[in-house]
This record gives C-alpha cells, sequence and structure tokens, in this order.
C-alpha cells in the first residue's frame, strides 16, 4: 500500500466485518473461502499496490466476519445448550476458578464473585461433562482462591439488561467475556472444595501480587483511599465510592480513575528511569522496561484500555530498541487490530470505544489546534506556557473525541472537562508514582510507608476537592433526556468532514516542498 498507515485500513476493514456480521447470512466454509481468494489475490498482485491494497481490505472484512462468528458459535456440551431446561431450579455444577476473586458489601452482608469454567453439570440423568464460563455469586464471604476446584449448589440464569434504553447491555457486556450465564449460591447454597488446580503461570502469579499490594493500601490508607488507588494502579474499580465516582464523571475526568495511556505512560518512564541505574547497555534498559510493562498489563487484568496503551508504549519503546521510526496511528491500529483478533467483541465495549476513539482524536487534533496558537510555528519563550498550550490542546482534543460517545451513553455532556483535565491530569501523575513508591517501600519497609501514604492522603484531597470546584462551576456540566443513536453518528460525521476539510485546505496553502 502507498499509504504510510496501512494498519489504519486494514483494522477499519477489520471492524467493518464484526458491525457486518449479524446482517451477513453467510457460513463459515463461504466466508473463509472469500478471506482466503481475497487473500490469495492480494499476494498475486502485490505489484499492483492500489489493486492488491483493495484485495487485502477485503480479506479483512470477511476475517471479520468469520472472527465474529465464530467467537459466537458455542459447541454442542456447551453448559447453555442445557441451562435453559434448568433455570429457576436448584442444580449442581462442578469446576474451577478461573479469575480473581472479589467481595463486595451487599446489604449489610458480603457477596463474593467470581467466574467458573464449567466441568461437570449434573442432569435428572446423573453428571454431564459439560464446558463453559458461568459467572457466579455467592452470597456470603467464602475463602475461594484462584484455581480452587468446586463443587456448587444453586440456580442458573441468564443476565438481565437493567437499562430499558438498550444503550447498555449487561448480558452483551458479559457476553464479551465468554460468559452468557449466572450461577447464584444463596446464602445457604452449597459450596463444596474438592481441591486446587492451581498451578505455576503468569495469571495466577499476576493475581497473587496483586492481592498483596491490595492489601499495602488498606494496610496504609482508609478503605475510601485504598479504593482510589486500587483502581488508579491495579485497575480494579469496584472499591470507589459512589460519590466520588460521580464527582469525576461531572467533570469529565472519570478516565483518571481507570488504567490508561497516561498511567501506563508514567509507569514506563519511572521503570526506564529505575533501570537505567543497572549497569547494563542501552538495548538492555529497553528490553526490561517493555517486559515490565508487559507484567504490569497482566497485573492490572488485561483489560482493553491497558492493553491498548501496553502494546502503542512497547511499540514507541521498541522504536528505539531498534532504531526505527514509529507513526502512531499505525500502532494505535496494531493495538486494536490485536485486541479483537483476540475477541471482536471487545468492538462493542464502552471502555474499548473511548479509550481507542479519545487517542485517535489527540493523534489527529493536536496539531491543528496547536498551530491555532502559535504564529508560523514559533514556540513561546517561556516553558511553561508552551506546556499549558499543549496539554489544553490534548485535553480539548480528547474531549472532542469522547463527547459523542459519552453524550450517548451517559446523556451528560462536561464542557468543563477541558479545564479540569488541565488540573486533574498532572495529580494524577504525581499520584501514581506516589503509589507506586509505597507499594514498594510499604513491602520491603512497611513501618516507612506512613511517609508516601501521608502525601498519597493530600493528593486525593486536593484532586478531589478542585474535582468537585469545578463541577461546581455553571454549565459545568449538562444532562439530557435522551440521545438517539443517529446524533451520535451525526456528531462524528461532522467532526470527520470537519478535520477532512482543514486538513486539504492546509495542503493547498501549504504544498509538500518538491524533493
Amino acid at each position: 500500500m502507498r499509504t504510510h498507515r496501512p494498519l489504519f485500513s486494514i483494522t477499519l476493514s477489520f471492524i467493518s466485518g464484526i458491525l457486518m456480521e449479524p446482517f451477513v447470512p453467510m457460513g463459515f466454509a463461504a466466508l473463509f473461502t472469500v478471506a482466503f481468494f481475497s487473500g490469495a489475490m492480494a499476494a498475486i498482485t502485490f505489484r499492483k499496490k492500489r489493486i492488491s491494497a483493495v484485495f487485502i481490505c477485503v480479506a479483512f472484512v470477511f476475517l471479520g466476519l468469520l472472527f465474529s462468528r465464530n467467537i459466537q458459535h458455542l459447541p454442542k456440551d456447551h453448559v447453555y445448550r442445557i441451562a435453559r431446561y434448568y433455570r429457576g431450579q436448584d442444580v449442581w455444577v462442578e469446576g474451577h476458578v478461573v479469575s480473581d476473586v472479589e467481595k463486595k458489601d451487599f446489604f449489610k452482608a458480603k457477596k463474593t464473585s467470581f467466574l467458573f469454567e464449567i466441568q461437570r453439570f449434573k442432569t435428572k440423568w446423573g453428571w454431564r461433562r459439560k464446558q463453559g464460563k458461568v459467572l457466579v455469586h455467592v452470597f456470603r464471604d467464602e475463602a475461594i482462591f484462584y484455581g480452587d476446584t468446586l463443587r456448587l449448589n444453586g440456580k442458573i440464569y441468564e443476565p438481565f439488561d437493567f437499562l430499558s434504553e438498550g444503550k447498555f447491555s449487561y448480558k452483551d457486556y458479559l457476553r464479551a467475556k465468554g460468559v452468557r450465564l449466572i450461577f447464584s449460591v444463596k446464602k445457604k447454597g452449597v459450596v463444596r472444595k474438592l481441591g486446587s488446580q492451581e498451578r505455576f503461570s503468569l495469571k495466577s502469579v499476576s493475581i497473587k501480587a496483586r492481592g498483596r499490594l491490595k492489601g499495602i493500601f488498606l494496610k496504609h490508607l482508609t478503605k475510601n483511599e485504598a479504593g482510589i488507588m486500587q483502581a488508579i494502579i491495579l485497575g480494579d474499580r469496584t472499591q470507589i465510592p459512589k460519590h466520588i465516582q460521580q464527582i469525576f464523571v461531572q467533570t469529565g475526568t472519570a478516565h483518571i480513575l481507570a488504567i490508561s495511556g497516561l498511567h501506563v505512560g508514567i509507569v514506563a518512564f519511572l521503570v526506564f528511569l529505575t533501570v537505567r541505574l543497572l549497569p547494563i547497555g542501552r538495548k538492555a534498559w529497553y528490553l526490561l522496561t517493555i517486559l515490565f510493562l508487559l507484567f504490569y498489563a497482566t497485573l492490572t487484568g488485561a483489560r482493553p484500555s491497558v492493553i491498548r496503551s501496553t502494546i502503542m508504549a512497547v511499540v514507541f519503546i521498541g522504536g528505539f530498541l531498534f532504531e526505527r521510526d514509529v507513526e502512531p496511528i499505525n500502532s494505535l491500529s496494531l493495538a486494536a487490530l490485536i485486541i479483537l483478533l483476540v475477541n471482536p467483541l471487545h468492538l462493542y465495549d464502552i471502555g474499548f470505544q473511548l479509550s481507542f476513539i479519545s487517542v485517535l482524536s489527540i493523534l489527529c487534533f493536536f496539531n491543528l489546534f496547536l498551530s491555532c496558537f502559535l504564529k508560523h510555528g514559533e514556540k513561546p519563550q517561556h516553558k511553561a506556557v508552551e506546556f499549558m498550550l499543549q496539554s489544553f490542546c490534548v485535553s480539548l482534543s480528547a474531549w472532542i473525541g469522547v463527547a459523542g460517545l459519552i453524550a450517548y451513553y451517559f446523556h451528560i455532556l462536561t464542557p468543563v472537562a477541558v479545564l479540569a483535565n488541565l488540573v486533574v491530569i498532572p495529580m494524577i501523575s504525581v499520584l501514581v508514582a506516589l503509589g507506586l513508591a509505597l507499594l514498594l517501600i510499604g513491602g520491603l519497609f512497611p513501618q516507612a510507608g506512613f511517609i508516601c501514604a501521608s502525601c498519597i492522603k493530600f493528593m486525593l484531597n486536593l484532586m478531589a476537592g478542585c474535582s468537585y470546584l469545578f463541577g461546581q462551576l455553571p454549565y459545568s456540566f449538562i444532562y439530557f433526556n435522551r440521545v438517539i443513536a443517529w446524533y451520535c453518528m451525526g456528531y462524528y460525521i461532522i467532526i470527520f468532514l470537519v478535520y477532512v476539510y482543514i486538513i486539504m485546505r492546509k495542503k493547498r496553502i501549504d504544498p509538500p516542498s518538491s524533493n
């Protein structure tokens, strides 16, 4: 392809295939045949760049269809096929825990939740081999851990869609995780431990490490403070106080409570500074930083936003490692493609959409906005002014990118986010550094952890206070009763047309110089 962003076209083609899947009646064999034929034609016509590019895009459209269709296909022995005959009845299942175990407060009691891979299901004719993941809720506090083999007694049912407008589907949210059923164990239900299949693996190590790191936060901070730091550093948002989360939602800064490119970038910078102290070569510094980022992604649960940020950071650092230039939009496209190849249903995840469109918007609009403030490309004399201008342009670019989706999904528009992010983002950078320092010092020298903990308490209160004040400004946020899909689509079509117009106009004004 002539374009220097070939992965962008390929990823868009793959996404198109995923979106088309519900409307294409072709079977697996037909989809595979077309994808294979298109790929073969792309190889045959590789000397004719444009024709080859068309065949490559067609191949990835049908690969998107194929992958999306395949991940939704259920094998004959899947538990979903038999569960419909036992809904509302007490049933027995056996299997093992395949996720971290979460414990939440539930009406003055505890609820223990985890993902459970079923191996056997007790039918009217006895135990039968079955497969499939279910989300288990045990309505009491249970000492259950990743890798435990359990026998459970409870009721099995399909998840409910809590919002009638259909903009967020809890059923689809779980389906993207490979979960189609919920298994409920009441207070008097049976939970019998049969053994443990825990083996040494990166996932088991990361789950244990995450549990110990949470313990360090809980030891040195209050429950609410620890809940926020767990979200910022470890990606666990289950313990964030609702009133605190609402403050950040109303100021458009809720993204700081989830691990994103900002968090991963700070972690990469701090790790690189640390490994530079080691008496090893420059390439070894980059390689160790990449390995740590990969482990950090696993440690935080490998969510799409974390994977996207990690892939982009790895590609960026890899550019230094192999001494090659990196094209940001290509890197972003590669991250999206990898995530969707693993699970095409992530495309419908709100977090996935917000994560990628915010970064894409920054990459597209940042330089355009910055050029509006800088006359003839001249930089400000003071570094502080330049930094503030750049920060404002980043914040404005990201807000324009996500405003349509946030209005559609959450019925809120947050103009104050452009200003609030200028204050909150530097604070979150300090908090990430302090949080990592607390985990390191608190793990090695527990008695000295109070130093970092005191600084964290101060910064958390300052950040929450500033966000609250921004939320009190007139028209800082606006709620809508209803935002239909066509409004959202229209918004992004207008943004796209304006962007194309500005780029074309800029090319006419500043034509490329000839070599």
